[in-house]
């Protein structure tokens, strides 16, 4: 085959397959893996696919519903760059062997791409957030665990979350939770819009050798429907530099580590 063949093929193929590794490649068309990585790039140079670990996916499958240009919302993410900075220091705390849970939204999303792309391996993820999990099925050093539930589908995610949620996690312990929260307030603490999740995370806090809330700048200053907890009642933020004062100092005085981006 020649180059235009070889390429034409592969499009072909995750067409048909959605991902693809560099050696199964090779071996359907019998060619060397640095041919293949050839190819590979002036796909991805084309934007016609997306390289992951070990391997390929197409560039219009789940990394389209990462970003703002999806059929869930026509509105763009404004805060998009501050959330994939906060996604991208949270993937440096994920290890080889690490269980953890991760939460639904654009940030976890963001998360799941960094975890994707890493060579980490044996990785356990339980996550209700099936965005994730459509974006982690590409890494075979990943082991993925979707918890059931009543489907949500909100502006950047579908999440399947319900009152037996929380029981399917019975007798699981974490080595790390990472999740998102729709306000931080100095005076009413993190809140979140869909009360649903309250059982879930009562449970995670209390089940994790360590908790990370992401939350970009837009979150601060901000209460919405229902309350989950204290500032104080998680120990690691990450979060970016421009965040309101008055949090870095209340998170300093009650010991909280805080890293920002």
């Amino acid at each position: 085959m020649v180059a235009l063949e070889r390429q034409k093929y592969i499009i072909n193929y995750l067409k048909e397959h959605q991902v693809a590794s560099t050696k199964r490649l090779g071996e359907l068309m019998n060619v060397s893996l640095s041919t293949v990585r050839r190819d590979l790039r002036d796909l991805e140079n084309q934007g016609l696919l997306m390289k992951t670990h070990g391997g390929v996916k197409r560039a219009d499958s789940t990394s389209s519903i990462l970003y703002h240009d999806t059929k869930w919302t026509s509105k763009p993410d404004t805060a998009l760059e501050e959330k994939d900075a906060i996604a991208r220091k949270a993937s440096e705390f994920i290890n080889s062997n690490d269980i953890i849970f991760i939460g639904a939204g654009m940030t976890c999303n963001l998360l799941c791409k960094y975890i994707t792309e890493s060579h980490k391996s044996n990785i356990t993820v339980v996550t209700t957030n099936i965005t994730a999990v459509m974006e982690l099925a590409s890494n075979p050093q990943v082991s993925v665990l979707l918890l059931g539930g009543n489907i949500h589908t909100e502006t950047n995610h579908i999440e399947t979350i319900g009152e037996y949620t929380s029981d399917a996690l019975a007798k699981l312990y974490f080595d790390k939770v990472f999740f998102t929260v729709d306000g931080v307030d100095l005076h009413y603490g993190y809140s979140i819009i869909n009360r649903a999740q309250l059982p879930l995370y009562g449970y995670l806090f209390q089940n994790t050798r360590q908790a990370f809330l992401l939350a970009n700048t837009g979150k601060f200053d901000r209460r919405t429907f229902t309350y989950l907890c204290n500032l104080d009642e998680v120990d690691t933020v990450i979060v970016n530099s421009d965040v309101p004062q008055a949090y870095l100092e209340y998170y300093q005085e009650k010991g909280i580590e805080v890293y920002m981006v």
